[in-house]
């Protein structure tokens, strides 16, 4: 994304000196730091499910250039295109062009979307979108450095930086092209602390820069720049003995994680610390950036719009979450597991921790701020998904992972024997992945036995230093794929990798080999599970004061955990939709567009006979609110085995022993079958243990408000 003037010349051509204040300049209408929103003059945008959102962020990303047809539909699929792909692809671009491209956005901001032969094209002013807005403050920035302007440098920068607020399409980052233009905005962002710390030194003004230099340093342990201005920056205030201690650790860091030693420029500052070298010492100021605190203030401030330490009506907010739009409220015990699992990894005690939970429950949530603390710690994170497709090649995700281990880690590879790396070739070739990569091994070729071999020796040669491997959407697997997870399970438990797995509640209970995969998993020593149920009232209350401030009143609260069932992609959907003034009863009576589709597309991925349950069990209520009036007790119910199977997966529930009450987890979705799921069977009754009562509906009015949590699937008794 390159970063353009409203005249439409490049950044680098403007005179450094004539620039925009992003401090004071209006709010961009499209942020894609953190979740990627847009902003209309009343409020966000609901831009629909992930794919739709995919493709108004591979436009933004090349704003301004034709994205072909062809480009867009391996960017979006990327592990091959479904049947009507480009069909599929022109309705995304069709809806985006109507609900973003049709009508002034916030602070007056325009889009244009066109088809523009071979592909479409986004038109975006750089002001009006924040990523393009900091790209372009920072070029400006190290423009006005290569012109000896340190004053200037270390203003632009300074107001590029506010402008960070969280990681780039933090949302989308399971796309690679989303993950790329991540990265690349990352390093630029690591160019601008750089260049900002060296303009604070010109101008005696490093106490500024020494915490950002501190925070810095910490993640990115291996650039040794870094660590040279933290060097500088704690000597200049001060602080000798640290900056000593910081060079004997990245020394010992350098030697253990590469076998190298450090650099001649990090031996140099160490040598100048050590006789008191003048030249570290520079222009000394008490002055700090306009409108910016001391550090020591920035270190205890709250976010704008965050209450204060008092309790609100929803509780008390949750502790500080940095710049994350979306915190993560509660999951510490969950957490604090896989940062254990972490440290066990560390000691060269492999592990492997499924996370499981219902569609939205926020495991990928969790698993990204446990990759973000990985980092922060200097340990690699790799992530990879397992594509909703038939026709995968077999072992893909795998595939994936040591494709991106390789480019991590490139040494490891050759370290590995000559026929493990020609079988792995066999698999995984280096050509690109449409010339046969992920190719079932020959008939009289390797078995089984000595793929998973070659395979768990590939990503276990690179875990000689510490490796997380992230394994999204294991309910996606191909067969091979799950075959490997326990092989690899059992061969890393001498090792230091720790592999992470996320899965669906539905398919993990559903699916028999998924559930035999995770039966022989559990069985090893090495190996755990992290169930991930609703969220507490007092969490979610977290969530929407972080969302609404703290002058929520209780009864809201309550009704937003009850509509939502405490999932934490409901109620994000329930509060984005939500408008000023609404009351409990709104609450009730709200089905928001967005939860709408995606719970559609996650009905459409379930078998007939659960669907047809589902549908009987939504009854024949109107197209709203259930009515708990309509609640009728069951008497000689015999569940059918596609409701033993919803109850397993999480999407109804029982509560108490035979003959009991049936009815679904999350009131969302039930008025989502009960509107968008056709009737079934005679008087629109199915298999629905109601039918043997006569009656319309299931006994759902006990789940719907508020006990969800307490009959989640663990708490059901076996049924009959």
């Amino acid at each position: 994304m390159r970063g353009t003037t409203l005249s439409g010349r490049p950044a680098d051509d403007v005179p450094h000196r004539i620039r925009t204040s992003a401090a004071g300049a209006v709010p961009a209408a499209i942020t894609a730091f953190g979740t990627m929103t847009v902003r209309l003059p009343g409020g966000p945008l609901r831009l629909g499910p992930p794919r739709r959102r995919a493709v108004l962020a591979l436009l933004l990303i090349n704003a301004g250039k034709v994205v072909p047809v062809s480009s867009m539909v391996r960017s979006i699929w990327e592990s091959g295109p479904p049947d009507h792909a480009v069909a599929t692809l022109r309705s995304y671009v069709s809806r985006l062009r109507g609900s973003v491209a049709t009508r002034p956005l916030h602070g007056g901001a325009v889009l244009r979307l066109e088809y523009r032969s071979p592909g479409y094209v986004l038109h975006a002013v750089p002001d009006h979108v924040d990523v393009m807005r900091f790209e372009r403050t920072v070029e400006q920035g190290l423009l006005a450095q290569r012109h000896g302007e340190p004053p200037e440098t270390f203003a632009l920068l300074s107001e590029a930086l506010r402008l960070w607020t969280a990681p780039p399409f933090e949302d989308l980052v399971g796309y690679e092209f989303a993950a790329q233009e991540a990265a690349r905005l990352d390093n630029l962002r690591l160019a601008a602390v750089e260049a900002r710390a060296e303009a604070a030194f010109s101008l005696g003004r490093s106490e500024e820069v020494l915490g950002e230099l501190e925070t810095e340093a910490a993640r990115h342990p291996l650039r040794e720049r870094l660590v040279c201005q933290l060097m500088r920056a704690q000597y200049r205030n001060g602080r000798q003995a640290d900056a000593l201690r910081q060079f004997a650790h990245t020394r010992q860091y350098l030697a253990d994680e590469l076998g190298a030693d450090a650099s001649p420029e990090l031996r140099r500052v160490h040598e100048e610390i050590l006789r008191h070298d003048p030249s570290l010492t520079g222009p000394v100021s008490s002055r700090r950036a306009p409108g910016r605190p001391p550090a020591t203030a920035r270190a205890t401030e709250r976010p704008p719009g965050e209450p204060a330490d008092a309790a609100g009506p929803c509780g008390p907010p949750d502790e500080p979450a940095g710049h994350d739009p979306a915190p993560l409220a509660g999951r510490r015990d969950e957490l604090r597991r896989l940062l254990a699992a972490a440290e066990a990894g560390h000691r060269g005690d492999g592990r492997t921790v499924l996370v499981v939970g219902e569609a939205g429950v926020g495991k990928t949530r969790l698993v990204r701020e446990f990759g973000r603390r990985c980092r922060e710690a200097g340990t690699d994170v790799i992530t990879v998904h397992c594509p909703r497709r038939e026709d995968t090649p077999p072992y893909w995700p795998w595939i994936q992972a040591l494709r991106r281990v390789a480019a991590r880690r490139p040494d490891a590879r050759a370290a590995l024997p000559d026929d493990t790396r020609r079988l792995l070739a066999s698999l995984a070739p280096e050509p690109a992945p449409e010339q046969g990569a992920g190719r079932a091994p020959r008939p009289g070729g390797p078995g089984r036995f000595e793929v998973h071999d070659a395979l768990s020796q590939a990503l276990l040669e690179p875990a000689r230093r510490p490796l997380v491997l992230v394994l999204e959407d294991l309910q996606w697997a191909d067969a091979a794929s799950l075959s490997l997870l326990p092989f690899l399970t059992g061969q890393s438990a001498q090792s230091r990798l720790l592999l992470v797995v996320t899965s669906r509640a539905f398919g993990l209970a559903d699916d028999p080999a998924l559930r035999a995969t995770r039966a022989v998993v559990l069985q090893l020593l090495n190996a755990e599970e992290i169930r991930l149920g609703a969220l507490a009232p007092p969490d979610t209350g977290r969530i929407v004061t972080a969302a609404r401030g703290g002058d929520v009143r209780p009864d809201l609260c309550t009704a937003l955990h009850e509509r939502s069932g405490g999932n934490p992609y409901f109620l994000r959907g329930l509060l984005e939709a939500l408008p000023d003034g609404a009351t409990a009863d709104d609450v009730h009576a709200l089905v928001p567009a967005m939860v709408r589709e995606v719970i559609i597309e996650r009905l459409s991925g379930l078998p007939a006979d659960v669907l047809a349950e589902l549908a009987a069990c939504a009854g024949r209520g109107p197209d709203g609110p259930y009515d708990p009036a309509e609640d009728r007790p069951l008497r000689g119910w015999v569940p059918s085995e596609a409701t033993r199977r919803a109850v397993r997966g999480g999407l109804l529930a029982v509560e108490g022993a035979a003959p009991g009450r049936v009815g679904f987890v999350h009131p969302l979705v039930r008025d989502v079958v009960r509107q968008e799921l056709p009737p079934t069977g005679p008087g629109h009754r199915g298999t629905c243990p109601s039918a043997a009562t006569g009656t319309d509906c299931c006994g759902t009015g006990d789940v719907t408000h508020g006990r969800a949590r307490r009959i989640a699937l663990q708490a059901v008794p076996p049924l009959p």
